[in-house]
Parts: structure tokens; sequence; C-alpha cells
């Protein structure tokens, strides 16, 4: 930013910006999103979805795709230092630079932990500006409102390594089933075998034959999510067969009852009952 653009310095107060794209290529990057990349120099990408590093072009001088990084078979978590590592590189030599992200940059995006964990002790300012997130999509995909159950989310491996407890009144989803213990940037299918410690655990809280869904937003503007309903007890077998990028969705097997009456009758008496308590 130049010293010429005090209007520019006043809304834009940062070295690094860090924007999320949304899920379907570049239909749901925001306008948010368009002004930060806009006002920077370099913007860098995670995202391969649909036209999106050309649209973002038309934005800014330079665009580098950090995708490229990934190296099949090696550890996701090296990429993401590498890819934090070009982003706080380029603002330490020439800000502001843009770091546009899938999704949503605290959803699942490691880099943005990264870089805001490095930008203060190089005396970098970061700024992060939200984006449609899966979990966004999922609800559309779904047609449900987590209003009535309310919802609890873990990521799959450490659900498992934690032994994390599940509440089986509240809607539970699952982040990354379908990369279940593999820490790698993955080059073949996985099996079932992969997938069975996951559908055990979970068997300790769901009856086999209950339904869950697994869910496959979908990426390009005019293809269909994949949404593919299935039995908890076959879930194994299910994540075999599945695409690579999925979330696991499982309603409440049952429903909480109301304990404290008396907060109740005082809602219903004062037409401030919820739709769920009713």
């Amino acid at each position: 930013m130049s010293d010429a653009d005090p209007v520019v310095q006043a809304v834009w107060p940062f070295d690094i910006g860090i924007v999320g794209t949304g899920i379907v290529g570049a239909h749901q990057i925001t306008r948010e999103a368009e002004e930060v990349i806009r006002h920077c120099k370099r913007t860098f990408v995670i995202d391969s979805g649909y036209g999106t590093a050309e649209y973002l072009k038309s934005l800014c001088p330079e665009v580098v795709q950090l995708g490229t990084l990934y190296e099949p078979g090696r550890n996701r978590l090296l990429t993401y230092h590498k890819m934090a590592a070009e982003v706080v590189s380029a603002a330490l030599v020439d800000a502001p630079v843009c770091l546009a992200t899938y999704g949503h940059p605290w959803v699942y995006c490691y880099p943005t932990t990264l870089i805001t964990r490095a930008a203060p002790l190089l005396d970098l300012h970061v700024e992060v500006f939200p984006g449609l997130s899966s979990f966004d999509t999922l609800l559309v995909d779904l047609g449900i409102d987590i209003a009535f159950d309310g919802v609890q989310m873990y990521e799959a491996t450490d659900l498992v390594m934690r032994r994390r407890p599940i509440q089986v009144d509240v809607t539970c989803i699952i982040w990354q089933p379908t990369i279940f213990a593999d820490p790698t940037y993955p080059t073949e299918p996985h099996t079932a075998d992969q997938f069975k410690p996951l559908q055990d655990y979970l068997l300790r809280f769901y009856p086999a034959e209950h339904q869950a869904t697994l869910v496959m937003t979908k990426t390009f503007p005019l293809a269909r999510s994949v949404v593919q309903h299935l039995r908890m007890g076959n879930l194994a077998s299910e994540l075999e067969s599945a695409p690579p990028v999925g979330t696991l969705y499982i309603p409440a097997l049952t429903e909480r009852p109301i304990e404290d009456t008396e907060l109740m009758e005082t809602m219903v008496m004062s037409g401030t009952a919820t739709a769920a308590a009713l």
C-alpha cells in the first residue's frame, strides 16, 4: 500500500489477508473476499475448483497456485508448512498479499493457523475473512435445520484416537471420514479395513441399523451433490467405494426429554417456546 492512498490504508490495515473462496468454484466468492484480493499485490490460491484461479486473475495482478505443493504419498502437514511459508515470505518482501483458500479459512485449513501464529513474530498483521464452508453446503444438501437437535462435530481420526464421547440425542457430523487414519496425500483408494476402526467405534453408540448419510458436496456449478444413505453397520464398506472427499452426517438416535418443566411452562405461557422444544 502506498502512502498516497490513506483510504486503502485505513480500510485494509493488514500485511496478509486470508479469505475463503467457498465450495463451488468462483460462484461462492463473497464481495468482501473480492475486495481483499483487489487490494493485494499477490494472491496465493489453495483451490482447484472450476474457474477459481482464472477469476482471481481478474482481481489481482499475480496469482500463485499452491495446490502444486501437494506430494502424493507425503504427509499433508509438511505441505501445509510449505504453503504458509510461501505466503509469509511474500508478505515480508512486498505486502499486502492474500491467501485464498477453498471453503472457509478457519474450517480445516491448517495454513491459516500456521500463518496467524508466525505473523506476530515477524511483525506482520493478519486479517481473516469468512467464506462458505462445507458445513454450510452440507445443511443445504441435506435440507436440515440444526436448531432442533443441536449439533456436535468431530474429525474422524481424532474422534477415535481420543475416544471422544458422542451424545446420541444430538446430531453428529464426522469430518474427513474418507481419509480416516491417513495423514498423507493419498495416491490409492483405501480399503474397508482402513475404515473398520471408525465403524467399530461409532457402533459403540449407534445400532448397526441406524441410518446415516455420506455427503459429497458438488464443486462444479452444473453438478449435483452426492448424498448417499447408509447403515452404520456397513460404514467401512461404504467408505471404501465412496469418493475421496465426504462428510458423514448421523442424525440423533433418541430425543432428550425436557427436564426443566417449569421453564418450559413459562415459555409456553409467554409464547416464546421454540419449535424444537414443542
